[in-house]
């Protein structure tokens, strides 16, 4: 995929996430799924705090020379961060707001920028096109569980 097309499928994907969430009849936002996953809630949650760190990746690529990424444990995040006692709307809010920043850098990125790269702890060099790409798809693959769940 080239850059245009990446943008317009993390930005298609995080579009409907924010509908889908918005959606979300209340009664169902903290009922878990039966398999102990998570609620709609933690999803909403999750994603806004996943768009943070996608933010940061993507900021760390386009301004130094191959910044080494710090890794995060998602499965860590509903304790630490207390998603239980969260608000819905407040996250709902910021990845709205983060996912505009992120898009708005991003689509004033230069074809060189595109080619700029990070280091992964694990996977080594990572250019900014499969950062946004794997983006994307994270969006993508949360919309999908929080349609299940609702």
């Amino acid at each position: 995929m080239n850059p245009q097309e990446l943008l317009e499928t993390y930005s298609q994907n995080a579009q409907a996430f924010i509908k889908a969430a918005k959606a979300t009849p209340t009664e169902k936002l903290t009922q878990s799924p039966s398999d102990g996953g998570w609620s709609p809630a933690f999803v909403i949650h999750h994603m806004a705090d996943s768009e943070i760190q996608f933010g940061a990746r993507f900021a760390k690529t386009l301004s130094e020379d191959n910044p080494n990424i710090v890794l995060f444990d998602e499965e860590k995040f509903p304790d630490g961060l207390h998603y239980d006692k969260r608000s819905v709307a407040l996250s709902i809010a910021s990845f709205e707001a983060t996912h505009n920043m992120n898009f708005e850098i991003l689509k004033n990125a230069s074809a060189d920028d595109w080619n700029r790269t990070s280091v992964h702890p694990e996977k080594g060099p990572v250019h900014l096109t499969s950062w946004v790409k794997s983006c994307g798809g994270h969006i993508g693959a949360h919309l999908e569980q929080l349609k299940s769940l609702t």
